[in-house]
C-alpha cells in the first residue's frame, strides 16, 4: 500500500490525515477510519477517496480530489487508477493542462459531499452541449460493452 498525507480541516483546525491506498486492488483506508481498520473500495482511487469523504463529512480534505470541479475521465481512471483527474471549467473542454493529481493541495471550491462533484460534472457536460454524453454510450455501443440487457 502507498501512503499519502493530506492536509485537512477538522473543527476549524488544520491537521494531517494519512491515507493508505492500493492502486492495484482499488482500496483506501485512512487514519480517521478507526485507525485504518475500515477499508473503502471503489472503481478507482478517486471513488475510494469520495467514499472516505462521505463517511467523514465533518472533515474538509484540502486536496484536488475534494474540489467540486475535479473528476477523472474514464481513460484517466483506467490508466492512473484514478490518481489523476481533470479540473473542469464550465464551457471549456478539458485538456492536458487541466490534469491534476488527486492528492495535490487545494483550498478553494472544496466540497465534503461527493454528490456535488457529480452535479458539477453534469453542469459541465451541459455547458459543452454534451448533456447526452451518457446516452451516447448506450445508443452506439454493443450491449456486451454496456452491461445492458436486450
Amino acid at each position: 500500500m502507498d501512503t499519502q498525507k493530506i492536509r485537512a480541516i477538522i473543527n476549524d483546525q488544520k491537521i494531517e490525515v494519512i491515507v493508505k491506498y492500493d492502486p492495484a486492488n482499488l482500496t483506501m483506508t485512512s487514519s480517521e477510519a478507526d485507525n485504518f481498520k475500515k477499508v473503502h473500495r471503489g472503481k478507482d482511487i478517486y471513488v475510494c477517496l469520495a467514499k472516505v469523504r462521505a463517511d467523514f463529512p465533518h472533515i474538509t480534505f484540502l486536496c484536488k480530489g475534494a474540489k467540486i470541479n475535479v473528476m477523472p475521465s474514464r481513460m484517466a481512471s483506467q490508466m492512473s487508477a484514478g490518481l489523476v483527474a481533470y479540473e473542469m471549467r464550465l464551457g471549456k473542454q478539458a485538456t492536458q493542462e487541466d490534469i491534476v493529481h488527486l492528492f495535490d493541495y487545494e483550498e478553494d471550491n472544496l466540497t465534503n459531499n461527493p454528490q456535488e462533484q457529480i452535479v458539477f460534472f453534469r453542469k459541465w457536460l451541459t455547458s459543452l452541449g454534451a448533456e447526452d454524453y451518457e446516452k451516447f454510450n448506450y445508443l452506439y455501443l454493443p450491449d456486451s460493452l454496456t452491461n445492458r440487457e436486450k
